[in-house]
């Protein structure tokens, strides 16, 4: 990149945040279209120019157009000897050379006739750097490669982060670079290294994060399935309804007595705990013994009106249907159901000295949903119940494939694992609970938990509505860099949002090791074996 500041022309057109810039040196005309090092122009798209205000701060914008200025006269372009350039860029904000100091506001302008410069190394620099007592550098700048982006990481892993791209964009190597970059680039404000002891839970619904942390620095544990131990007991009555589908008309009535009769069952710990297995023989009993026939008196006989037991038990057929499905299915049955005298799984996990904690969550749709439901409850709770007195202050959660358990589209039907979520998103950050929402369909998720994301990481994206999302994320300054979130390369993305001092291009740096997340080698799998030897 250009070390000193470059004059490229004057101002001669200013239309909201946008300026014209008629370039009239004819020496940087030419180099407008000559390479100095990798995407090093002196005027270029995206780069960022600046001019002087009358105050004499500098007021900075991104370039996003460049044309020939005599596209729009009507005469014979053949017929022009002389080039002349007109550049088309978006302000931004503004920049302090006293303080030294970016300021995204803007509430002065510049003046017709004024003259741009391109930005200087110096500049630059401040621009993009943050101001904070730890910074992580997560890469380099796609406008000069020499230069180091890096973000707030007390925002960026405690104020909720979205990462998006399509599939084989480096997601989850965004996401692996991020975390192994907590070990090893994390510095304090003059440079220093910074040694720190992470918690973090990554739901790996792709089994494809072991591999990154596998024989690094960090410590790892990864949970299996059938070790989660998600116990129901920790769930009040109203989430037992939501939990068991129970409607508030009968069947909720009957399923809150048949839970405080379990919870008062002597020998229960704390009027709490009790089998799930038991609930339904419980409400059975409960229905058959209110369908039981009175005497004169007004007394309980042992002989029962089937007229009456048939309609209580077909208000709570649906009810005593769901409770019947998640018993007999062992994969779910087996993590909520009680376990005498076993840690759950949050209990081990916030006890454990290990720092990554890789969960399997290649569950079935439906089964997800209440693996999500309980999982948010019981990280909820321990984050309230033990705010003042607990070792963990923070615990950061990843959602991989987050659009799988947090779709807006299907809350309906899948509501259980969003209502918990979402309560995390909104008072997690209180008590030191951070979500990163992985998700290739932006667009798809819950609205209410992505406005509760204050970072993006955003890879390419075709999809018109994600791009339409993720505009609508976007600060009005820098929403022309959404035409850039298509055609960007693996590994690259647009960063934005309260970590990082600017948004920009940034290349990510590189995760070692990475993900098993690579692209399918199709035909290598098909080679017939007295071919395999063939280097493909």
């Amino acid at each position: 990149m250009f070390d000193g500041d470059v004059r490229i022309g004057k101002i001669i057109k200013i239309e909201g945040l946008a300026i014209h810039i008629e370039v009239t040196d004819e020496n940087v005309a030419n180099k407008l279209i000559l390479k100095y090092g990798i995407n090093d122009y002196v005027a270029s798209i995206n780069k960022l120019i600046y001019s002087i205000l009358p105050n004499g701060k500098r007021i900075i914008g991104r370039i996003s157009k460049i044309f020939d200025k005599n596209t729009f006269i009507p005469e014979d372009i053949f017929l022009k000897s002389n080039d002349s350039f007109v550049i088309e860029a978006t302000l931004i904000g503004v920049y302090d050379d006293y303080l030294m100091k970016f300021d995204s506001g803007i509430n002065s302008f510049p003046i017709i006739g004024s003259e741009v410069f391109s930005i200087g190394q110096k500049v630059y620099h401040s621009i993009v750097s943050i101001s904070a007592p730890y910074n992580l550098p997560i890469g380099a700048s796609y406008d000069d490669n020499q230069l180091e982006i890096s973000a707030n990481p007390d925002i960026l892993f405690g104020k909720h982060m979205g990462i998006f791209g399509n599939t084989g964009t480096g997601k989850s190597s965004t996401v692996a670079s991020l975390i192994q970059g907590l070990k090893r680039r994390l510095q304090d404000k003059c440079g220093n290294p910074v040694h720190i002891k992470p918690k973090i839970i990554i739901f790996d619904s792709n089994d494809e994060y072991e591999q990154a942390f596998k024989g690094t620095e960090f410590s790892v544990r990864k949970i299996k399935k059938e070790e989660l131990y998600l116990p129901h007991y920790h769930l009040s009555f109203t989430e037992y309804f939501r939990f068991l589908g129970a409607s508030l008309g009968v069947q909720a009535p009957i399923l809150k007595k048949c839970i405080k009769t379990l919870r008062e069952k002597p020998g229960i710990k704390n009027n709490e705990i009790f089998q799930f297995n038991d609930l339904h023989e419980e409400i059975n009993r409960w229905l058959w013994n209110n369908a039981r026939k009175k005497d004169k008196d007004g007394n309980l006989t042992k002989e029962y009106d089937n007229f009456k037991a048939s309609q209580w038990f077909n208000w709570c057929s649906t009810m005593m249907n769901r409770i019947q499905t998640i018993t007999d299915d062992p994969r779910i049955y087996n993590i909520i159901e009680n376990r005498v005298g076993e840690q759950s799984t949050i209990e081990e996990i916030v006890d454990s000295n290990k720092e990554i904690f890789i969960i399997e969550s290649d569950f079935e749709k439906d089964e997800l949903d209440i693996v999500m439901f309980l999982f948010s409850k019981l990280v909820y709770q321990w984050a309230i119940e033990n705010r003042k007195t607990r070792d963990v202050d923070s615990l950061v959660i990843l959602f991989e494939e987050a659009h799988r358990y947090i779709n807006e589209q299907e809350q309906e039907e899948f509501k259980l694992g969003t209502y918990y979520i979402e309560r995390l998103a909104r008072e997690g950050r209180k008590f030191g609970i951070s979500l990163i929402v992985s998700s290739q369909r932006p667009s798809e998720l819950t609205k209410s938990i992505v406005s509760q994301c204050n970072s993006f990481i955003v890879h390419r994206i075709t999809n018109k509505l994600d791009l339409e999302f993720i505009n609508r994320n976007l600060s009005s300054n820098y929403q022309d860099l959404i035409k850039f979130v298509p055609g960007l390369e693996k590994q690259y993305a647009i960063v934005f949002g309260g970590a990082f001092g600017y948004t920009d291009i940034v290349k990510i740096a590189d995760a070692a090791p990475v993900p098993d997340s690579e692209d399918p080698k199709v035909i290598k799998s098909w080679v017939s074996p007295e071919e395999s030897f063939i280097d493909v």
